[in-house]
């Protein structure tokens, strides 16, 4: 009938949105066998589920079969937390075009760093990477900055042969170095000079969006 508000539920959709809400409202990770029984649906069916969400980065997966929210939601579950993202963007911009070089935020999600937000430059030669790949949080730059406390981190080809990056940390309003801005290049651009002064920019805008975050202004 033409107006009408009533919906046939889509069985699926269901599922995985009362999947999400129990996961949401849990604030810890869970197993298939604990949601099934909280849903009252089957292993199977809710296993199938969360394995579609955890592929397009909606939950994540950790290697007991647990399962928690993927970082985009988990930013958008805490109301009290700003979309760091769209804080994000502006910066990863500027930096991409001061330096003509890829900029991305990652975000900590151990034992992986999820690539939440990424400005590219128009050349053809450049680093690229999609949202939501999950690279090692233990490696690189960003691990430097987010697993051993350096204010800067530098990537002389450790990660990836020819590459060359830079990082910064974020820090939340409870002291926890939670994301970082990376800015990544080929080595024939990104020469050490160079890398001084992107790590000093990167430190900088880092520094902003850490107290958007609520991060005292003295975080350095």
């Amino acid at each position: 009938m033409a107006g009408s508000t009533s919906i046939r539920p889509v069985p699926a959709v269901e599922k995985a949105a009362r999947a999400l809400r129990a996961l949401a409202e849990g604030g810890r990770p869970q197993g298939i066998s604990e949601l099934a029984r909280a849903l009252s649906v089957s292993k199977g069916t809710l296993r199938d589920v969360l394995l579609t969400l955890d592929r397009y980065g909606l939950v994540e997966r950790e290697p007991d079969m647990r399962f928690h929210l993927g970082p985009e939601l988990r930013l958008l579950a805490d109301a009290s937390v700003p979309d760091l993202r769209a804080l994000a963007l502006p910066h990863l911009r500027e930096l991409m075009e001061e330096f003509g070089e890829t900029a991305m935020l990652g975000i900590a999600e151990p034992p992986k760093l999820v690539l939440a937000a990424i400005a590219e430059p128009s050349t053809d030669l450049h680093v690229s990477a999609p949202v939501g790949r999950r690279i090692p949080l233990d490696v690189g730059c960003h691990g430097k900055v987010l697993l051993h406390d350096e204010e800067i981190g530098y990537d002389d080809q450790e990660y990836l042969a020819g590459v060359r990056a830079v990082a910064a940390p974020i820090v939340d309003g409870r002291g926890r170095r939670v994301a970082c801005l990376m800015v990544v290049g080929f080595k024939e651009r990104l020469d050490f000079r160079t890398m001084k002064k992107v790590g000093a920019r990167t430190a900088v805008a880092a520094r902003a969006l850490s107290q958007r975050l609520g991060a005292r202004a003295a975080v350095a």
